[in-house]
């Protein structure tokens, strides 16, 4: 793992170990985790050595731009500001709407995966992009605002967010290919806006399934089993 600055975007980045040349690389993947609320991007690093313990694809983990209290004397990051205390109590509810900040975090991390694109000679339809929680609502955000369509995103304990502007945005997009998790006993995103937001994605063109769970806002083992299973799928991590 190498701490880098990816655009405006500080990162954590863990390289393929598959050789190559600098105009002919083997390596033909990246993946790319948004880290949730509160965390940061040392939060889902580990994740590359669950997965890819062979080191076949390169992995790009970005720390969200902003700097939140989380707790006494401790901070996290988010990527748009959330009230905690609102947060643990009622969890939250963007159906309908577009978050304060959301829209700006989107570019920055499409700004980060233009510099990636670059750095790796690689193609939209070559990277993955994903994210937990918060980081996976930038992460459906950002593959809907693309030019192209990424190889496919992966959704770990999301939720829906302005669901017109969904519907408007994946029009472009059909075929898009995607994964998503979560838990029924989720007490911070209730399980039945993961439920809608699968429906509103197949209903729209993309191309995916929820995997559900008995548990709450993680990312338990059988889901990183279904995850390692479906990146086989589209050719990466071979």
């Amino acid at each position: 793992m190498v701490k880098s600055k990816v655009a405006a975007l500080d990162a954590i980045e863990v390289m393929s170990e598959v050789t190559g040349t600098e105009s002919n690389p083997k390596v033909k993947s990246l993946i790319v985790l948004l880290h949730g609320f509160g965390a940061d991007n040392s939060d889902l690093a580990t994740l590359s050595g669950v997965v890819d313990p062979q080191s076949k694809s390169n992995w790009c983990f970005p720390n969200a731009p902003h700097v939140v209290p989380i707790g006494p004397h401790m901070t996290g990051r988010a990527w748009f500001p959330l009230r905690l205390a609102e947060l643990e109590r009622q969890g939250v509810d963007f159906t309908q709407v577009t978050p304060e900040g959301m829209d700006r975090a989107v570019d920055q991390v499409l700004k980060a995966i233009d510099a990636l694109k670059v750095k790796h000679s690689l193609s939209w339809n070559q990277i993955v992009i994903g994210g937990f929680s918060q980081g996976a609502m930038i992460a459906m955000a950002a593959a809907l605002k693309a030019p192209s369509n990424f190889a496919g995103v992966t959704l770990f304990s999301g939720s829906l967010v302005d669901e017109p502007k969904l519907r408007e945005q994946a029009a472009a997009h059909k075929g898009l290919k995607f994964f998503q998790s979560h838990g029924q006993q989720d007490p911070m995103l209730p399980f039945p806006l993961a439920e809608r937001l699968d429906s509103v994605l197949n209903e729209s063109g993309l191309d995916g399934m929820l995997y559900s769970f008995r548990g709450g806002h993680e990312i338990p083992a059988p889901v990183l089993r279904e995850w390692t299973s479906w990146l086989k799928g589209l050719g990466f991590l071979s």
